[in-house]
């Protein structure tokens, strides 16, 4: 099945759960997961021991997958290397590479435990095609021109200064190049990404890439379909325990403490996902 950009809707993702693409990164997951268990320990601890069963994620690293696949097939008379921009460690770059043997993976972050973990994922699997180095967005260590692929997976609320990471992701792609990006929305504001800074990241993005939305700026009204959309407020309803948030009351304190108000830990998000080429 082919996955829409934008917000996702509900429908689309009961679709894409009920699919057997849906099945392939189920079971090649759940395949990582037991055979590199003792190589992720510790990992957990940040973002749960299985980052695909967050209520997003089983949307977003099919959607990424498929648009990086898509591009790979399109050209495969050449080796092409891709950047995950805060990685994180997941299976994701693992399969990409299975299926695509002109392909090779840079993944990157500012969290240095990781580094061990690739390491030992990549000698339990005899491969060195997926690599780590520490990161940040906004200055990115690669050459002008230097790499034909970038995904970055709901990073962006994490971060500041999005119109300097755009400017890096655009610097470090060729022309021709491919961004697949993922970030969350705040659906009441409170938290990153507003409405308002989603809209201005959206008109930088479309100044440099070509999207595979035809109106990006214009899919943010899907925000106020709250009832339609993927949200943590649906989830919430459905299937709790795929949301992050494992001790609420003290994140509600903190966030009582920043000025917030009081939020009982609970962000209220819904998440925009896009691919685009990189403009000449």
């Amino acid at each position: 099945m082919n996955l829409r950009p934008g917000i996702p809707l509900l429908s689309e993702v009961d679709a894409l759960v009920a699919d057997p693409y849906y099945a392939q990164h189920t079971e090649y997951n759940k395949k990582f997961l037991a055979r590199h268990g003792e190589s992720l320990k510790g990992y957990g601890k940040l973002w749960g021991q299985d980052p695909f069963m967050l209520w997003s994620r089983r949307w977003e690293y099919p959607f990424e997958y498929q648009k990086v696949l898509a591009y790979l097939q399109a050209n495969t008379d050449r080796p092409l290397t891709m950047l995950d921009g805060g990685s994180g460690v997941t299976y994701v770059p693992y399969m990409l590479c299975d299926a695509a043997p002109n392909l090779s993976v840079v993944c990157c972050d500012t969290n240095t435990s990781y580094a061990p973990m690739f390491s030992q994922i990549n000698q339990e699997l005899g491969t060195d095609r997926v690599t780590f180095q520490e990161a940040m967005l906004q200055k990115l260590p690669y050459p002008d021109g230097g790499l034909d692929i970038l995904c970055c997976m709901s990073v962006l609320e994490h971060t500041d200064n999005y119109a300097q990471i755009v400017a890096e992701f655009a610097r470090v792609l060729k022309p021709g190049g491919l961004l697949v990006l993922t970030f969350d929305l705040s659906l009441d504001d409170k938290f990153t990404l507003t409405r308002a800074q989603a809209t201005d990241l959206l008109k930088g993005v479309i100044e440099k890439f070509t999207l595979d939305v035809p109106d990006a700026v214009d899919e943010l009204k899907r925000m106020d379909q709250k009832q339609a959309i993927l949200s943590t407020d649906a989830i919430k309803a459905t299937k709790p325990e795929l949301l992050p948030w494992r001790y609420p009351m003290l994140k509600g304190v903190q966030d009582l403490m920043q000025g917030h108000g009081w939020t009982g830990g609970f962000r209220s998000k819904s998440v925009f996902c896009l691919s685009g080429i990189r403009k000449a």
